[in-house]
């Protein structure tokens, strides 16, 4: 991904949202609540404002995307938004959620988190304030507006979307939209924006917009916060007087087109590391009599940064247990554990999520039983395939073999075109698998992998921890 890509991208958003005039359900606060349904119709998508308890989630299943916004939380309004979370959920609908005002008080920081816990959200988008206080950063508020520069925000919004598993959108004077691997930040701005009651609540519908049209959370935000920082911008140079000017605003999201885009559009991009960029995979015989329990706490000294426990041949009840003993060691050092294949091991012993084969349960059915904050991985060796995780809710494929292995020689090795290919037509991250090893990691330099999935190189060795450091220095230095 580079600046061009995302400008490309961007356009193609504007237009397909146009063209297939997403549905997009919003339970928003009486505020801005005619402000949010104007500015999607004025994007092109159709607003639906139903926040009755008793129909919300019907509403919620004919929807292309779900906009919830905090602005009037109250006791009853948090049920309606977490039914309709639940709903999204169920559906694979994505979710744009605006917590306005946490920080300010305890209900709202209480809420927000109980809110959290019961459904995954697609997108978080807040001032600095607000991201900052939900990351866990002492930060004063001025009730809904930030007290701080957006660009100081920059760590807690990788936290935030590295932690709830989406993309986090922070606005400001420097907007900043991440998904935990990719930061774009937008420099197109209007000071006159501040003095219109409602424009970050807009923004988050501008998002959901894109979202329910072209369902790619990073880019769909990069397109809502532009559409409107840019519009901003422009009818800023256009009116004087606020009134005017929030006239303006509107008529240009109305008119907001590729050309506009390619002629004043200031994104600059950056890429950091994934979180679970060195994923190690547990095999007994690999340990070559070593104690596993000792050798997985050594990949995690090393810098392991999540553990899938596979066991093909274990019994259930020694399967159990063995889940039992690594998850607690993974919870020692706050590392996740996910479990190959068996969902009732993973449901049984609350793992972190489990990674599933092209054979195993559907990703639907996994989420459903295990619930969708839960990690899921799908193993994929084809673009169909990927395309097909990435739809029904992955969080990351595996692909491979990308070399000849020994723990799995019925594999079937794929080539480093195909793996490119997969990268090229999804946007969640890749890791490889399959006969990775400290001597071969310079072949996969140029696919562009996010990290690397590793078994008997690490625990072959009589030093687990001291192979694994090895492997994550050469593997950051690709």
């Amino acid at each position: 991904m580079n600046k061009n890509i995302i400008i490309e991208e961007i356009c193609k958003a504007i237009k397909k949202v146009r063209e297939t005039k997403p549905l997009i359900e919003q339970v928003t606060n009486y505020v801005t609540i005619n402000d949010c349904a104007n500015v999607t119709l004025a994007i092109g998508a159709s607003p639906v404002m139903g926040d009755a308890y008793d129909e919300v989630d019907q509403m919620t299943k004919i929807a292309n995307a779900l906009v919830l916004n905090f602005g009037i939380i109250s006791s009853e309004s948090l049920k309606t938004m977490i039914k309709a979370g639940k709903t999204a959920n169920e559906n694979n609908i994505p979710i744009v959620f605006d917590p306005v005002g946490i920080g300010a008080t305890p209900f709202r920081n209480e809420t927000v988190i109980e809110f959290l816990n019961q459904v995954h959200v697609s997108i978080i988008k807040g001032n600095a304030s607000e991201i900052m206080a939900l990351a866990g950063v002492n930060v004063k508020t001025k009730g809904v507006d930030s007290s701080v520069e957006s660009t100081e925000a920059i760590d807690a919004a990788i936290f935030i979307a590295r932690k709830y598993r989406c993309v986090c959108t922070v606005t400001g004077k420097v907007d900043i939209i991440t998904d935990g691997i990719n930061i774009i930040k937008i420099q197109n701005e209007s000071d006159s924006l501040a003095y219109i009651t409602g424009t970050g609540c807009m923004i988050a519908s501008l998002i959901g917009s894109y979202v329910g049209a072209n369902k790619n959370p990073l880019i769909s935000s990069v397109a809502g916060v532009l559409t409107m920082s840019l519009s901003g911008e422009i009818a800023n140079n256009e009116t004087k007087g606020i009134a005017a000017y929030k006239e303006q605003v509107m008529n240009n999201i109305f008119n907001f087109n590729p050309e506009m885009v390619i002629k004043n559009a200031k994104i600059s991009y950056e890429k950091v590391k994934y979180q679970y960029d060195m994923y190690v995979i547990t095999d007994e015989k690999a340990c070559l009599g070593k104690d596993l329990y000792t050798s997985i706490e050594e990949c995690i000294k090393g810098g392991a940064k999540i553990i899938q426990l596979r066991e093909k041949k274990l019994a259930t009840r020694d399967f159990l247990n063995r889940a039992i003993k690594i998850k607690e060691i993974c919870a020692k050092y706050n590392v996740p554990l996910l479990i190959n294949d068996r969902l009732d091991i993973a449901i049984a012993v609350d793992a972190d999520g489990v990674h599933v084969g092209q054979s195993d349960m559907p990703i639907k059915k996994v989420k459903e039983l295990m619930g969708h904050n839960k990690i899921v991985g799908v193993s994929v060796k084809t673009v169909s395939q990927a395309l097909e995780a990435q739809k029904e809710g992955a969080d990351y494929i595996g692909v491979g073999a990308i070399f000849a292995t020994n723990t799995k020689p019925d594999a079937h090795v794929i080539s480093k075109e195909t793996i490119m290919d997969i990268k090229n037509n999804v946007y969640i991250p890749i890791l490889a698998i399959g006969g990775i090893k400290l001597e071969n990691l310079d072949v996969i330099k140029d696919i562009g992998v996010d990290g690397i999935c590793v078994i008997s190189d690490i625990l072959n060795q009589e030093d687990c921890k001291k192979r694994t450091e090895e492997l994550v220095e050469k593997f950051s230095n690709l």
